[in-house]
């Protein structure tokens, strides 16, 4: 009986640290998104083609670090990610969006949207906040003639329950916060 009341004693005490080292491990960021809410005076009924945005970070394999030598890691590809936001946030401003994932000879039509990113970070500093740093550039064209190019740039820290969902907050909303004013620019140069 002894020896049954220790073995379970043990697996218990095994079970508890492997669920501790899986949580502890956890490294891999959900990138979510969701558009702003635009002002009355930022919709429109113009229609865009959004180009994918072009990631020019050193390091495309992490988007970050943690304590202790660990990195945050995006579980999609971050382009992918901030050019469907940039889709979602002309959407949101009445706009008819399409997307062109593959680029190919034929030259665009009509107002097209582009762009790269070279710093897109998530660091978890020693008192739990999770900082994002975000810089994008965004350039529209009509009928492949350029009309403007801007660079946005920002950052927000916050808390969270876990590193990972305070990554995944931070960046959302420090991303809403640059396309929010990329695309108000975007819609209104295209008038």
């Amino acid at each position: 009986m002894q020896k049954l009341a220790t073995l379970r004693a043990a697996l218990f005490v095994l079970a508890l640290s492997l669920v501790s080292a899986a949580c502890a491990t956890n490294t891999v960021v959900p990138l979510r998104y969701h558009a702003s809410t635009p002002l009355a005076g930022q919709l429109s009924s113009q229609s865009f083609t959004i180009v994918p945005f072009v990631d020019k970070r050193a390091d495309t394999l992490t988007i970050g670090t943690l304590s202790e030598g660990k990195h945050f890691y995006a579980e999609s590809d971050p382009a992918e990610w901030v050019s469907w936001a940039m889709f979602e946030e002309l959407k949101a401003r009445g706009c008819a969006v399409s997307y062109r994932e593959k680029q190919d000879a034929t030259p665009l039509k009509g107002y097209v949207v582009s762009g790269s990113f070279d710093r897109l970070l998530v660091e978890r500093a020693p008192n739990l906040m999770v900082k994002a740093d975000l810089r994008l550039n965004v350039r529209l064209e009509k009928d492949g003639q350029f009309i403007t190019e801007q660079i946005y740039s920002g950052s927000r820290e916050d808390l969270g329950m876990t590193a990972v969902q305070a990554a995944q907050g931070v960046l959302a909303s420090t991303l809403q916060y640059l396309l929010q004013d990329a695309a108000t620019h975007v819609v209104k140069a295209a008038k």
